[in-house]
């Protein structure tokens, strides 16, 4: 059977055969489908030089794809920094959980972005005045730090505003590729811009956990208002018009996108939603408790932040390949279920793995390769189940449900941080976690067999 013959996710990249010798499967690919989509992992596979080379020779795409490169990275480097520095200001994890609560709180009505965003005429004045602003608000931050002028009211203002403007900004940068290449190049281009963004992410944490050693968390904020002024300057000359005909209301579009949720016999997504709510709850315990075991368990509390906090991210992203190379959409309630079980163990061991730091980032980077098993398999069976013209309302609907039980589970797990032993809240967050991840199936019918 060739290639040509077969549906992308029948090839199995987990099979013997592949993995012993997949070069007969490149060569087929390169002959009968150089640009080619894995629908169950949402990824493009480009095989031929001369296609990458031809899209990035393109010079408005290239600029798109190293703007919102830049963007990102600068992002990673505030997701490390901006937890360390708000307990460094403060002396609380009960404030570095304040911090999430606004964080999470905010993102968690990305959904207001949603029809804006289908609705602009160009997504380069949303990107454009996105990265400035968030880079106004990250030079506030890293220069009122440096002056010992940061309050911690002034920090939830800005993180508040930051938050808020990246929902339009992540929002607007999935929506860029389709509007500024055409058709046919569409696979090649996901393929390129799926490539940049696991390495960049992880030079963005790698960067900011550098910065924490060497020159504290104000010169990681500098950097990142740096990072995103570059985006916004390489965004300038890249227009990207819609040729979409407005002829909805956006309160019609808001709606739709709300309805189908409700979609399906037993309504699966919505039960999804409500089971990733729940397990949302101590998504912010991993952060806090790496402060809190920074602090008061390693000697040098920076170093120890800094190298922790990025074994977590990579094995995250590293996770996420594993679990696309996987390909488990049979099992989804084993993966969700299990990914978390697995966390809440490897948190446990972790805690109990200080101060000693190699053991500790081993533990710390396969406990992030676990805790994005759930997020992976949520997301994919959306991608599978709700269709396209409406996808980008529906995920940010449904992580309403996710976000609000995160910011509130932020405040209450900072607030548990400031009196209990790292220990302690690492066994507390690893039993509601498996409780959750057991009674979820129980109670929720659709979440038994989740698959596609």
């Amino acid at each position: 059977m060739t290639l040509s013959q077969r549906e992308p996710r029948d090839v199995d990249h987990n099979d013997p055969t592949f993995i012993a010798d997949p070069y007969p499967v490149y060569a087929e690919l390169r002959e009968q489908a150089p640009i080619w989509y894995h629908e169950p992992t949402d990824h493009w596979l480009v095989s031929r030089f001369a296609d990458v080379n031809a899209l990035l020779r393109d010079r408005r795409f290239s600029r798109a794809i190293i703007s919102v490169a830049l963007a990102n990275g600068g992002y990673a480097v505030y997701a490390i920094a901006v937890l360390w520095l708000s307990f460094q200001i403060s002396g609380s994890l009960a404030v570095a959980g304040l911090v999430l609560l606004v964080e999470t709180g905010i993102y968690s009505i990305t959904f207001i972005a949603g029809p804006t965003v289908d609705r602009a005429r160009d997504l380069r004045s949303i990107l454009v005045i996105g990265y400035g602003l968030q880079a106004v608000c990250a030079a506030a931050i890293g220069g009122t730090l440096f002056l010992n002028l940061l309050t911690i009211p002034v920090l939830l203002v800005l993180v508040g505003a930051t938050s808020l403007v990246w929902d339009f900004t992540w929002t607007a940068y999935n929506a860029l590729i389709p509007r500024i290449v055409a058709e046919g190049d569409l696979f090649r281009a996901n393929g390129v811009a799926t490539a940049v963004g696991g390495g960049n992410a992880i030079a963005g944490y790698a960067a900011g956990a550098g910065l924490l050693l060497l020159v504290g968390p104000a010169a990681g904020m500098f950097l990142y208002a740096a990072m995103e002024a570059a985006a916004m300057l390489t965004i300038l000359p890249v227009s990207a018009p819609s040729s979409r005909t407005v002829t909805t209301r956006a309160l019609a579009d808001f709606w739709d996108g709300w309805r189908e949720l409700g979609r399906g016999a037993g309504k699966p997504l919505l039960q999804l939603s409500v089971f990733a709510g729940f397990q949302g709850f101590f998504v912010a315990a991993p952060p806090l408790l790496l402060i809190s075991l920074a602090e008061f368990e390693f000697a040098d509390p920076s170093l120890a932040y800094g190298t922790l906090f990025t074994a977590f991210a990579v094995g995250g992203v590293i996770g996420g390949l594993l679990i696309g190379r996987w390909n488990p959409r049979k099992h989804l309630t084993l993966v969700m279920s299990g990914g978390t079980t697995a966390t809440a163990a490897l948190l446990v061991a972790a805690a109990y793995a200080a101060p000693s730091l190699i053991a500790s980032a081993t533990l710390w980077f396969l406990a992030g390769v676990a805790s994005v098993a759930f997020w992976s398999a949520f997301l994919t069976y959306l991608q599978a189940r709700v269709p396209g013209d409406r996808f980008g309302r529906v995920l940010t609907n449904t992580y309403l449900f996710r976000g609000l039980p995160t910011a509130i589970g932020a405040a209450v797990i900072g607030i548990l941080a400031s009196f209990l032993a790292p220990t302690t809240l690492a066994s507390l967050v690893a039993i509601g976690w498996v409780v959750i991840a057991l009674l979820g199936p129980t109670l929720l019918p659709a979440m038994r067999d989740l698959k596609f």
